[in-house]
This record gives structure tokens, sequence and C-alpha cells, in this order.
């Protein structure tokens, strides 16, 4: 089982990422496609702060009598993200990092009034994913995802 500890290390790892991917890249570059379905740097970093309501999400379902859905009734979850990335993507760079920062701080007092036995509940996600709940954090969100969104974009900054 992943550990409390071990999730909010993970956190602090992408808001820490997300702060020197953003104080890299140049203004101009923001703008350049990185993401195979040709989503730019900055549409990737407003995905970015979306996922960091994933974990409180993923706590507050595996708390719920009922199987979890996308938030605002959404089916699909590419048409989901499209339209909460669209939502960010006026707002300045340093207001979507910050926005991502509050979110994952919020994410973290969840996560510590959580119970030890929620974070090993064995749950099914809206995008289809199952496993249990501390891992499903901490390997499929934090490292399987957000960290490597964050990777593409700082690919771009090469």
């Amino acid at each position: 089982m992943a550990s409390k500890d071990s999730i909010i290390e993970g956190i602090r790892q992408v808001q820490a990422e997300a702060e020197r991917v953003a104080a890299a890249m140049p203004e101009d570059a923001w703008e350049e496609g990185v993401y195979e379905n040709g989503w730019n740097a900055k549409q990737i970093l407003c995905h970015v702060a979306l996922s960091a309501n994933v974990p409180a999400f993923l706590i507050a379902a595996a708390n719920a009598p009922e199987p979890a859905k996308l938030p605002g009734g959404a089916d699909n979850i590419d048409d989901f993200n499209e339209s909460q990335v669209a939502m960010r993507m006026e707002k300045p760079v340093a207001e979507i990092v910050k926005e991502l920062n509050t979110t994952y701080e919020q994410a973290i007092n969840v996560l510590q009034a959580t119970p030890d036995e929620l974070l090993a509940k064995q749950i099914r996600t809206p995008w289809q994913t199952e496993g249990e709940l501390g891992a499903l954090i901490l390997d499929e969100d934090i490292r399987a995802h957000v960290m490597v969104h964050l990777a593409d974009i700082s690919g771009a900054i090469a």
C-alpha cells in the first residue's frame, strides 16, 4: 500500500517540478505543440493543474456508496479534460501554477484526514483504472500521469 507520506512526497515533487518548469520555460515556448494529441505546453500545464484535483476526488469516490462518475456529469474523459483545459487557457502561467499548488495543498489536507484502511481499498475510477486507492493516486496519477506530462513540457524547454 502507498503510504500517506509517500503520496505527500510525490505531490511535493510535482509541485517542485511544476515550479521549475514554469520558471524555465521561455514565454514564447508555451504555445509550442509538445504532445501527441496536439496540445501545447500551456494546455498540458492546464491539464496538470486540473489533475491536482484527482487525489481528493479519488478519496471522495472511495468513500461514496455509488461508483464514481466524472465531475459535472461528463460522459467522456477526453471531453472533460478538453473543457477543463479551455477554462484555464486565458490565465497567466503563474496563476495556473498557483492553482496547482493550492489544489494540491487541499489534497494533502484531505489525504492526512483519510484513514489508512481507505487508502488500501480497491476502487475503479471513472476513467476505468482499477486498483488500490493509494497506489492509484501515487503510481497512476502522480508518477505515470502528472510527472510524465511535466516531462513533456520540460522537453520543450531544451
